[in-house]
Formats: structure tokens, C-alpha cells, sequence
């Protein structure tokens, strides 16, 4: 049983994935540490990348070959099943980490602070093209991130939304499984994780870079957009519903006016495919979930606009 399983997810990855195995290749630990890699039938060299890497350390790493694409959620959460160790470190294949003792740090931190479920750290964010300079997510998240350790809650969580690099992450598996159901239909594996793992416990922060997060094109969205916004606002609108439930009610806010948003959003894009039921749905949705104030003040609004197109004025 390895200490550290090193969940790694990877699709059409092959400029990046070599640094990204070898990354966790020259990590240096006083323990056991495997690089379960979820390879999701990329039509790219990737899926022959990572097998020659096994065939040159099967004992360090173990491939998931799926026959079919499931899908970044998918494959994330079957790679986190399949990772079997006391600690799980992230790291996607267009990243990697820069110090050979972030892992034995991190689990050095979380052997110290029982109270803590999860220790991340500091990363550069970076453009694969140079298109835009590289910047620090402690400079990108100033107002949230110190230069000092620092523990964070539950309740920072929800405050100040998504703001941990995935490749800084080692947290407990025992914090985490079993994993809900709900989170199988999340839109954001990482932010469900974050308050997932805070239900027990802290986050514990280092100021240290040790990780680089990558930027490039093959994230942006295609001539679909609007059906794949859609798509993305409904999955965000369910687990938003779940986020609420996870954390104390004064934090309640935050996300009512996240939804607030999302069905504004949704609601114009349905009515823009010619969705009018849906449209009008989500728009009712919208003016009421912040709460009685909100809706009078929407419905106001609403009353002002059809009477200045009824009087042209």
C-alpha cells in the first residue's frame, strides 16, 4: 500500500505529459509513492506516452485505460477510486510540480496537523503560447492567499470560491471517501472537493511554489458555445444546490447570488435557442432565489421596462 497515490487525469496531453510523469518521478520521499494515471482515449499520442512510461517503471505506475471517453468528470473520479494510498496528491497531465520535496513536505505538514485534512500550496500560473506573462496565484488571489502559513476553513471556502491550484493538493483519503453521489453530475470536480474536504477539517497552506499551472488553447470553447454554456449553467445550478447544504447557513448568500446570476444566464441563452418554457422558468427562478427583496425589485424593474415599451417613452 503506497503512502502517497498521485491521481493524475490526462486527454490529448502529449506535449505535456512527459514533464508531468517526470515531475513525479523525481520526487524524493522516505515512502511508497504510485502515479495512478487515468488516460481518457485520446486521439493524440497520449494514450502511448503513458504506456511506454509504465513499461519503464511498472512498479510506480499504474495506468486506467478506459475503452471508452468518460468524460474529465469521469475520469477524475474513477482515478480517484483507484487511488489506494493514505494521501492523495493531484496533478492533471498539463501540469507539474517543481520541487522534488513538495510531497514530502505536504505529508510531513499533514502528519503534524492532525486537524488538517488538506495542504496545499503556492503555484505560477502560466500561457503555454507566452500570450500572457506568468503570474503567481498568491499575487492572482492577493486579497485571499498570505506569504505566511496559513490555515483555511470551510467558511473560506465558501467565501472566497475557487482559489487552490489542483497540482498544489494532498489531502486524506479518509477525508473524502466515499464520495456523494451528487458530485458524479458536478461541473467543477476541484470546488466540490474543496468544501468536500473541509466538512473535517482545515486546509493548511505553504507560500511556496512548487507547482506550475498551464494555460493553453485547447480549453477554449467551439462553434457549440451557447449549447455547451447551457450545459455547463445546469450542471453549475445543481451543485451550487448542494454547496448550500454543505456549509453553515450565513454563507448562504454567496451562492443565492451565484444562482442568481446562472439563471439569468440560462434564462437568456434557452431564449435564445427558442426554449421560451425553460427561459421563463429560469427567469422566475433568478428574481426570487436571493429572496423577498430581490424579487420586488426585479419585478419592479420588470414593470418599468414593459411600460416604457408600452408608452414608447
Amino acid at each position: 500500500m503506497p503512502t502517497v497515490s498521485v491521481c493524475c487525469i490526462t486527454y490529448n496531453h502529449e506535449r505535456f505529459l512527459a514533464q508531468a510523469i517526470e515531475s513525479v518521478l523525481m520526487q524524493k520521499t522516505d515512502f511508497a509513492v504510485e502515479l495512478v494515471l487515468g488516460e481518457d482515449c485520446s486521439t493524440d499520442s497520449t494514450r502511448q506516452i503513458a504506456l511506454d512510461y509504465q513499461r519503464r517503471y511498472p512498479d510506480r505506475i499504474r495506468l486506467l485505460l478506459p475503452e471508452k471517453n468518460l468524460g474529465v468528470m469521469g475520469n477524475f473520479l474513477a482515478t480517484l477510486q483507484a487511488s489506494t494510498g493514505t494521501y492523495i496528491a493531484l496533478l492533471e497531465g498539463d501540469d507539474y510540480w517543481t520541487s522534488p520535496d513538495k510531497l514530502q513536505r505536504q505529508v510531513d505538514i499533514l502528519e503534524a496537523h492532525p486537524g488538517c485534512t488538506t495542504c496545499i500550496h503556492d503555484a505560477e500560473e502560466f500561457m503555454d503560447d507566452n500570450s500572457i506573462p506568468p503570474r503567481l496565484f498568491s499575487d492572482k488571489y492577493s486579497a485571499v492567499l498570505p506569504k505566511h502559513e496559513k490555515e483555511f476553513t470551510q467558511g473560506d471556502i465558501a467565501q472566497y470560491g475557487w482559489f487552490i491550484p489542483t497540482a498544489s493538493m494532498v489531502f486524506r483519503r479518509s477525508a473524502l471517501f466515499p464520495i456523494p453521489e451528487w458530485v458524479h453530475s458536478a461541473f467543477s470536480g476541484d470546488y466540490s472537493l474543496h468544501l468536500l474536504l473541509t466538512r473535517t477539517g482545515n486546509i493548511y497552506y505553504l507560500p511556496e511554489v512548487m507547482s506550475h499551472y498551464r494555460l493553453h488553447p485547447g480549453g477554449i470553447m467551439s462553434a457549440t458555445q451557447n449549447a455547451r454554456i447551457i450545459a455547463r449553467n445546469k450542471k453549475q445550478i445543481f451543485e451550487t444546490s448542494y454547496y448550500k447544504q454543505m456549509v453553515d447557513a450565513r454563507y448562504h448568500g454567496r451562492f443565492n447570488e451565484f444562482l442568481e446570476g446562472l439563471h439569468f444566464d440560462q434564462s437568456a441563452r434557452l431564449r435564445q435557442d427558442g426554449n421560451r418554457l425553460e427561459s421563463y422558468y429560469n427567469y422566475w427562478k433568478a428574481i426570487s432565489v436571493v429572496g423577498r427583496g430581490r424579487t420586488v425589485s426585479h419585478l419592479k424593474q420588470l414593470a418599468y421596462q414593459w411600460y416604457q415599451k408600452l408608452t414608447g417613452k
